[in-house]
Protein backbone atom coordinates (compact mmCIF):
# COMPACT_ATOMS: atom_id res chain seq x y z
CA UNK A 1 0.00 0.00 0.00
CA UNK A 2 1.53 3.71 -0.93
CA UNK A 3 2.03 5.93 1.92
CA UNK A 4 -0.16 8.49 2.75
CA UNK A 5 1.78 12.01 1.53
CA UNK A 6 1.11 15.03 3.47
CA UNK A 7 1.83 18.91 2.64
CA UNK A 8 4.78 20.08 4.07
CA UNK A 9 4.37 24.35 4.67
CA UNK A 10 7.64 25.18 3.59
CA UNK A 11 7.08 24.21 0.00
CA UNK A 12 5.17 27.80 -0.37
CA UNK A 13 7.03 29.71 1.84
CA UNK A 14 7.61 32.42 -1.41
CA UNK A 15 4.22 32.43 -1.04
CA UNK A 16 3.49 32.70 2.43
CA UNK A 17 6.13 35.01 2.86
CA UNK A 18 4.68 37.50 -0.09
CA UNK A 19 1.24 37.37 0.93
CA UNK A 20 -0.05 35.57 -1.89
CA UNK A 21 -1.20 33.00 0.47
CA UNK A 22 -2.49 33.26 3.79
CA UNK A 23 -1.34 31.26 6.25
CA UNK A 24 -4.51 30.28 7.10
CA UNK A 25 -5.71 29.31 3.99
CA UNK A 26 -2.99 26.32 3.50
CA UNK A 27 -4.64 23.34 4.59
CA UNK A 28 -7.18 23.87 2.37
CA UNK A 29 -4.46 24.49 -0.66
CA UNK A 30 -3.27 21.17 0.31
CA UNK A 31 -6.73 19.35 -0.79
CA UNK A 32 -7.82 21.83 -3.19
CA UNK A 33 -5.17 22.03 -5.61
CA UNK A 34 -3.43 18.60 -4.66
CA UNK A 35 -5.63 16.29 -3.16
CA UNK A 36 -3.79 15.60 0.06
CA UNK A 37 -5.17 15.04 3.17
CA UNK A 38 -1.93 16.02 5.44
CA UNK A 39 -0.54 19.30 6.05
CA UNK A 40 2.66 19.37 8.31
CA UNK A 41 3.08 23.11 9.54
CA UNK A 42 5.81 25.85 10.44
CA UNK A 43 5.81 28.17 12.93
CA UNK A 44 7.47 30.86 11.50
CA UNK A 45 4.61 31.13 9.20
CA UNK A 46 2.34 31.94 13.15
CA UNK A 47 5.17 32.55 15.10
CA UNK A 48 3.22 34.88 17.30
CA UNK A 49 0.08 32.82 17.98
CA UNK A 50 1.16 29.80 19.38
CA UNK A 51 -0.94 30.66 22.75
CA UNK A 52 -3.87 32.65 21.00
CA UNK A 53 -6.62 29.63 20.94
CA UNK A 54 -8.89 31.86 18.99
CA UNK A 55 -6.44 31.79 16.08
CA UNK A 56 -5.76 28.07 16.39
CA UNK A 57 -8.96 27.05 16.62
CA UNK A 58 -10.01 28.99 13.23
CA UNK A 59 -6.40 26.74 11.81
CA UNK A 60 -8.56 23.50 13.16
CA UNK A 61 -11.64 24.97 11.79
CA UNK A 62 -10.24 26.03 8.35
CA UNK A 63 -7.77 21.95 8.38
CA UNK A 64 -11.44 20.12 9.40
CA UNK A 65 -13.66 21.81 6.78
CA UNK A 66 -11.11 21.00 4.14
CA UNK A 67 -11.12 17.46 5.46
CA UNK A 68 -7.20 17.69 6.18
CA UNK A 69 -5.26 16.11 8.99
CA UNK A 70 -2.89 18.64 11.16
CA UNK A 71 0.02 16.63 11.42
CA UNK A 72 2.88 18.42 13.13
CA UNK A 73 4.68 21.68 13.58
CA UNK A 74 8.12 22.08 12.92
CA UNK A 75 9.09 24.39 15.23
CA UNK A 76 12.25 27.01 14.36
CA UNK A 77 14.02 29.50 16.67
CA UNK A 78 13.08 28.68 20.00
CA UNK A 79 16.38 28.13 21.39
CA UNK A 80 19.84 25.89 21.46
CA UNK A 81 18.02 22.75 23.45
CA UNK A 82 22.13 21.33 23.07
CA UNK A 83 23.15 24.14 24.10
CA UNK A 84 26.48 23.95 26.76
CA UNK A 85 25.02 26.81 28.58
CA UNK A 86 22.39 25.41 31.04
CA UNK A 87 20.35 28.60 31.82
CA UNK A 88 19.84 28.91 28.02
CA UNK A 89 19.34 24.95 27.63
CA UNK A 90 16.56 25.88 29.99
CA UNK A 91 15.17 28.81 28.59
CA UNK A 92 14.93 26.53 25.15
CA UNK A 93 13.23 23.48 26.76
CA UNK A 94 11.04 26.34 28.41
CA UNK A 95 10.69 27.93 24.77
CA UNK A 96 8.83 24.68 23.20
CA UNK A 97 6.31 23.90 25.97
CA UNK A 98 3.91 26.64 24.03
CA UNK A 99 4.64 24.08 20.72
CA UNK A 100 3.50 21.39 22.54
CA UNK A 101 0.43 22.51 23.79
CA UNK A 102 -0.48 24.34 20.13
CA UNK A 103 0.09 20.87 18.48
CA UNK A 104 -2.10 18.74 20.78
CA UNK A 105 -5.46 21.25 20.52
CA UNK A 106 -4.82 21.01 16.75
CA UNK A 107 -4.39 17.34 16.30
CA UNK A 108 -1.15 17.11 15.54
CA UNK A 109 1.12 13.70 16.58
CA UNK A 110 4.40 15.68 16.79
CA UNK A 111 6.31 18.69 17.07
CA UNK A 112 9.40 19.23 15.09
CA UNK A 113 12.76 20.17 17.00
CA UNK A 114 16.31 21.39 15.82
CA UNK A 115 19.43 20.02 17.61
CA UNK A 116 21.74 22.71 17.96
CA UNK A 117 23.46 23.93 20.53
CA UNK A 118 27.07 24.37 21.95
CA UNK A 119 30.79 22.75 22.99
CA UNK A 120 31.92 18.94 21.43
CA UNK A 121 30.01 16.57 20.03
CA UNK A 122 30.00 14.36 23.18
CA UNK A 123 28.59 17.40 25.15
CA UNK A 124 25.99 18.09 22.64
CA UNK A 125 24.72 14.83 22.52
CA UNK A 126 24.14 14.60 26.25
CA UNK A 127 22.53 17.90 25.98
CA UNK A 128 19.81 17.27 23.50
CA UNK A 129 19.42 13.95 24.81
CA UNK A 130 18.31 15.35 28.36
CA UNK A 131 16.30 18.36 26.45
CA UNK A 132 14.63 15.58 24.72
CA UNK A 133 13.77 13.20 27.28
CA UNK A 134 12.65 16.20 29.44
CA UNK A 135 10.05 17.31 26.68
CA UNK A 136 9.05 14.01 25.47
CA UNK A 137 7.84 13.75 29.34
CA UNK A 138 5.99 17.14 29.20
CA UNK A 139 4.23 15.93 25.73
CA UNK A 140 3.39 12.64 26.93
CA UNK A 141 0.74 14.11 28.80
CA UNK A 142 -0.51 15.50 25.87
CA UNK A 143 0.05 12.15 23.44
CA UNK A 144 2.34 14.31 21.73
CA UNK A 145 5.47 13.21 20.04
CA UNK A 146 8.81 15.00 19.68
CA UNK A 147 11.28 14.40 16.68
CA UNK A 148 13.84 16.04 15.52
CA UNK A 149 15.03 16.47 11.94
CA UNK A 150 18.40 16.46 10.37
CA UNK A 151 18.78 20.40 9.33
CA UNK A 152 22.41 21.19 9.62
CA UNK A 153 25.56 20.51 12.01
CA UNK A 154 25.92 17.41 14.29
CA UNK A 155 21.97 16.74 13.15
CA UNK A 156 22.63 15.74 10.01
CA UNK A 157 25.29 13.17 11.25
CA UNK A 158 22.89 9.92 11.45
CA UNK A 159 25.22 8.10 13.86
CA UNK A 160 25.15 11.42 16.04
CA UNK A 161 20.99 11.72 15.78
CA UNK A 162 20.82 7.89 16.47
CA UNK A 163 23.11 8.21 19.71
CA UNK A 164 20.75 11.04 20.83
CA UNK A 165 17.58 9.04 20.21
CA UNK A 166 19.38 6.13 22.48
CA UNK A 167 20.49 8.46 25.31
CA UNK A 168 17.35 10.32 25.26
CA UNK A 169 15.07 6.65 25.88
CA UNK A 170 11.31 7.72 25.65
CA UNK A 171 8.78 6.07 23.74
CA UNK A 172 7.61 9.62 22.41
CA UNK A 173 11.04 10.80 20.87
CA UNK A 174 11.38 10.03 17.03
CA UNK A 175 13.84 11.67 14.16
CA UNK A 176 12.06 12.75 10.93
CA UNK A 177 14.67 12.08 8.12
CA UNK A 178 14.70 14.87 5.49
CA UNK A 179 16.42 13.44 2.16
CA UNK A 180 17.98 16.99 1.25
CA UNK A 181 19.70 17.73 4.65
CA UNK A 182 23.02 16.43 4.76
CA UNK A 183 25.08 19.54 5.10
CA UNK A 184 27.89 18.85 8.27
CA UNK A 185 29.45 21.81 7.31
CA UNK A 186 30.23 23.89 4.27
CA UNK A 187 32.14 21.80 1.71
CA UNK A 188 31.17 18.85 4.11
CA UNK A 189 28.23 16.36 3.95
CA UNK A 190 27.28 13.30 4.81
CA UNK A 191 26.04 10.33 3.22
CA UNK A 192 22.06 10.77 3.02
CA UNK A 193 21.59 7.49 2.19
CA UNK A 194 23.37 6.11 5.36
CA UNK A 195 21.91 8.75 7.29
CA UNK A 196 18.32 8.21 6.48
CA UNK A 197 19.14 4.09 7.23
CA UNK A 198 20.14 5.06 10.44
CA UNK A 199 17.49 7.12 11.45
CA UNK A 200 14.51 5.75 10.06
CA UNK A 201 14.24 2.92 12.85
CA UNK A 202 12.82 5.90 14.95
CA UNK A 203 10.82 8.00 12.12
CA UNK A 204 7.55 9.09 13.01
CA UNK A 205 7.51 11.37 9.87
CA UNK A 206 9.74 11.68 7.25
CA UNK A 207 10.41 14.56 4.62
CA UNK A 208 10.48 14.27 0.96
CA UNK A 209 12.72 16.88 0.20
CA UNK A 210 13.19 18.06 -3.63
CA UNK A 211 14.88 20.09 -5.61
CA UNK A 212 15.00 19.89 -9.37
CA UNK A 213 13.71 17.53 -11.94
CA UNK A 214 15.29 16.05 -15.00
CA UNK A 215 13.51 15.48 -18.03
CA UNK A 216 12.33 12.11 -16.47
CA UNK A 217 10.49 13.56 -13.42
CA UNK A 218 13.43 12.04 -11.40
CA UNK A 219 14.88 14.51 -8.55
CA UNK A 220 18.66 15.66 -10.05
CA UNK A 221 20.40 15.22 -6.45
CA UNK A 222 18.60 13.04 -4.35
CA UNK A 223 17.85 8.92 -5.48
CA UNK A 224 14.32 9.03 -4.69
CA UNK A 225 13.66 5.16 -5.41
CA UNK A 226 16.53 4.58 -3.14
CA UNK A 227 15.34 6.36 -0.65
CA UNK A 228 11.93 4.66 -0.74
CA UNK A 229 13.50 1.02 -0.99
CA UNK A 230 15.11 2.23 2.99
CA UNK A 231 11.75 3.19 4.21
CA UNK A 232 9.70 0.18 2.76
CA UNK A 233 12.59 -2.01 4.35
CA UNK A 234 12.26 -0.55 7.54
CA UNK A 235 8.83 -0.89 7.54
CA UNK A 236 7.96 3.09 8.68
CA UNK A 237 4.74 3.14 8.78
CA UNK A 238 3.81 7.38 8.79
CA UNK A 239 2.79 10.02 6.30
CA UNK A 240 5.66 11.11 3.55
CA UNK A 241 5.24 14.97 3.81
CA UNK A 242 6.39 16.58 0.16
CA UNK A 243 8.79 19.62 0.75
CA UNK A 244 9.23 21.08 -3.07
CA UNK A 245 12.39 23.94 -2.16
CA UNK A 246 13.51 24.49 -5.59
CA UNK A 247 13.70 27.82 -7.44
CA UNK A 248 13.47 26.57 -11.14
CA UNK A 249 9.87 25.47 -10.96
CA UNK A 250 6.77 27.59 -9.16
CA UNK A 251 5.88 25.90 -5.91
CA UNK A 252 2.39 24.47 -7.22
CA UNK A 253 4.75 22.90 -9.90
CA UNK A 254 7.52 21.56 -8.04
CA UNK A 255 5.02 19.89 -5.29
CA UNK A 256 3.18 18.85 -8.02
CA UNK A 257 6.33 16.87 -9.20
CA UNK A 258 7.59 15.50 -5.88
CA UNK A 259 4.23 14.29 -5.19
CA UNK A 260 4.69 12.17 -8.30
CA UNK A 261 7.74 10.91 -7.97
CA UNK A 262 7.07 10.10 -4.27
CA UNK A 263 4.32 7.74 -5.57
CA UNK A 264 6.22 6.13 -8.84
CA UNK A 265 9.09 5.68 -5.86
CA UNK A 266 7.31 3.63 -3.21
CA UNK A 267 5.37 2.27 -5.88
CA UNK A 268 8.18 0.60 -7.25
CA UNK A 269 10.21 0.28 -3.79
CA UNK A 270 6.38 -1.91 -2.81
CA UNK A 271 6.75 -3.86 -6.10
CA UNK A 272 10.22 -5.27 -5.07
CA UNK A 273 9.68 -6.17 -1.68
Amino acid sequence: MLPRISLAQWSFHRALRSGQLAHLDFAALAKKDFGLEGVEYVNQFFKDKATSYSYLTEMKKRAEDAGVKSLLIMVDGEGSLASGDPAERHTAIENHFKWIAAAAYLGCHSIRLNAYGSGTRDEQLASMADSLHRLCTVADGYGLNVIVENHGGLSSDGSWLTAVMKKADHPRVGTLPDLGNFTLEKGKDYDRYKGVEEMIPWAKAFSAKSYDFDADGNETTIDYFHMARIAVAASYPGWVGVEYEGERLSEPDGVKKTIDLVKRAFAKALEAK
